[in-house]
């Protein structure tokens, strides 16, 4: 059946992000009822992946509650995401979603540290950079 990878990343979304991304990181977290109208044109959103949920899977084999939010600080006029998930990446869903969302990512640095992730059966993380 295979086995989970949990993932755990935080990053600042540049100003201009295409909105259609917005709703649809929106609805990724459980944060938009409605399915999006335009989806981005990204392989992560083919019929073979499981992009709606993905953002909100769990399971038992690692603690921590899963909690995935997109959030408007409207002090400094910036958006951050901030995920905590787990889930069988059967068709490398994981890295399809960095590679998505990361020429959306604000950088200070050429390499960006964003989070982590880790397989079920590894001892240590993959550290993920942008």
């Amino acid at each position: 059946m295979g086995m989970y990878t949990e993932l755990v990343c935080a990053f600042e979304l540049i100003e201009g992000t295409p909105s259609n991304n917005i709703e649809t990181l929106e609805f990724m977290c459980g944060q938009r009822e409605e399915h999006p109208d335009e989806l981005p044109d990204h392989e992560l959103f083919s019929d073979e992946t499981r992009w709606e949920w993905m953002l909100q899977s769990d399971s038992y084999y690692f603690d921590g509650k899963t909690y995935s939010k997109i959030e408007n600080d409207n002090i400094v006029g910036s958006r951050y995401v901030s995920v905590r998930c787990n889930l069988k990446s059967y068709d490398n869903e994981i890295e399809k979603f960095i590679n998505w969302v990361s020429p959306y990512i604000q950088k200070s640095y050429d390499h960006y540290f964003i989070g982590y992730k880790r397989y079920e059966e590894d001892k240590e993380p993959a550290l993920i950079f942008v």
